[in-house]
């Protein structure tokens, strides 16, 4: 094979540059905590300095050296429940190196394989100190209560038993109706129907806890967002608030570092880690419907010597057009795949003959024949590929993917451009 060596040192600064632009965007604080050792992975600028660190000094440290001890006796109970697998979501108070006191909001959530293992957690936390202190003051009365409204940047609304009684314009910018549209009618007309039974339950309840659901613009998209509710007012006259927040770029920022963490981020393929869920979920449902799994291993032929010559963004370009082809050369129930350096892999499921298997290798091999535009001229390119049967040549993902590397090792040494099917490989030692 050739030597991928520079082309993954510089995939791997592409990778990171991309995952640090879209991490140091968003304005929560982020980090990706390793299962068992809980050391830091992966760290955004924000959560770095908030804690005193730098993006690179914080890396490899315990929860415990970032956060220090005081803090740490603090949250270990909540750290222990996410290590069990649960959903965290906590508030705390935390004191910043210069010594000012902040309160944060606190989201741990697990990130779990398909086999339920644990792999590590994500932490997202937003500064909510500013929200914290006014609702604070909305507790102390309410005339404050109303300039606090009329002043917030944040949805707010009061209402009796559901019905809305005011509202301010930071909701009426939120939802886009006239603040005419949403006084006298019910807080559920703002509401998804999926969500009824839910938000009607949690205004019942009197609960003052934030609680997340998704709220109705006027052109009928959603809108997630976070409530907090309050009860106000003199007994026999008792209103709530709620306070609308609008979470959009939190869920957002939390999507995309999930995403990040099981894609690659140059070509947006599924990454090792996704195959590693992915491979035995599908071999476990092929063999309960008594189905065929081909696994397809890529290997780009003379790929070494065009990043070489023409330099890694040209590689980089290559690659991702590739992965562009490879995609359209499948079924939509087919998986393509980066498994590292110019190394893909093609998952097709429902084979039901060798026929099957020679048709999708040729349509791949086909796609990626046709020169690839790069600047003022093209660049040729093929590619070998091996090919490995569930079950004829192996029972797991380990087993079919060595059986086809195998093969495609050979298809590369009768001089590439073409196609060989594997054989159940050797066991481990």
């Amino acid at each position: 094979m050739p030597d991928t060596g520079t082309t993954d040192a510089n995939t791997h600064e592409v990778s990171g540059s991309i995952i640090r632009l879209v991490a140091d965007s968003v304005p929560a604080l982020m980090a990706y905590y390793e299962w068992g050792s809980l050391r830091c992975r992966f760290a955004n600028r924000r959560y770095a300095e908030y804690n005193g660190w730098t993006p690179e000094t914080i890396l490899g440290k315990t929860v415990r050296e970032v956060i220090g001890e005081q803090a740490w006796a603090m949250i270990e109970p909540q750290v222990d429940a996410v290590c069990q697998g649960n959903e965290v979501r906590y508030v705390r108070r935390q004191t910043l190196p210069d010594g000012a006191e902040r309160i944060v909001e606190v989201n741990l959530v697990p990130h779990c394989s398909a086999e339920g293992s644990q792999l590590g957690a994500v932490v997202l936390i937003n500064d909510i100190t500013d929200h914290w202190m006014a609702e604070r003051t909305i507790r102390d009365s309410e005339e404050r209560l109303r300039k606090f409204m009329y002043a917030s940047s944040e949805g707010i609304l009061f209402h009796r038993d559901g019905l809305i009684l005011d509202v301010n314009d930071a909701l009426v910018r939120l939802l886009g109706y006239p603040a005419s549209d949403l006084i006298g009618r019910k807080t559920l007309e703002f509401v998804p129907a999926r969500w009824h039974s839910t938000v009607y339950k949690y205004v019942q309840a009197r609960n003052e806890e934030p609680f997340e659901a998704e709220a109705l613009h006027r052109d009928g998209r959603t809108i997630p967002v976070e409530l907090v509710g309050k009860a106000i007012g003199r007994p026999g006259d008792e209103q709530r608030l709620v306070v609308v927040r609008d979470i959009t770029a939190r869920k957002q920022a939390q999507e995309r570092i999930e995403f990040l963490a099981l894609h690659d981020p140059l070509t947006e393929l599924p990454n090792r880690l996704y195959l590693n869920e992915y491979l035995p979920r599908i071999l476990a449902q092929a063999r309960r419907q008594g189905q065929g799994v081909a696994v397809m291993f890529i290997d780009l032929d003379g790929f070494k010597p065009v990043n070489d010559t023409l330099g890694h963004d040209a590689g980089d370009a290559l690659l991702c057009a590739v992965a562009r082809r490879l995609r359209s050369a499948v079924r939509e129930s087919d998986l393509v795949a980066r498994f590292g350096g110019d190394e893909f892999l093609v998952i097709l499921t429902g084979v039901v003959s060798a026929h099957d298997v020679e048709r999708a290798a040729r349509a791949l091999l086909e796609a990626v024949r046709a020169p690839i535009s790069w600047r003022d001229g093209s660049i040729a390119l093929s590619m070998s590929v091996g090919v490995s049967l569930f079950p004829r040549h192996g029972e797991t993902g380990g087993e079919l993917i060595r059986s086809a590397d195998a093969a495609m090792y050979l298809a590369k040494t009768e001089g590439g451009n073409r196609w060989r099917l594997g054989a159940r490989p050797p066991a481990l030692p």
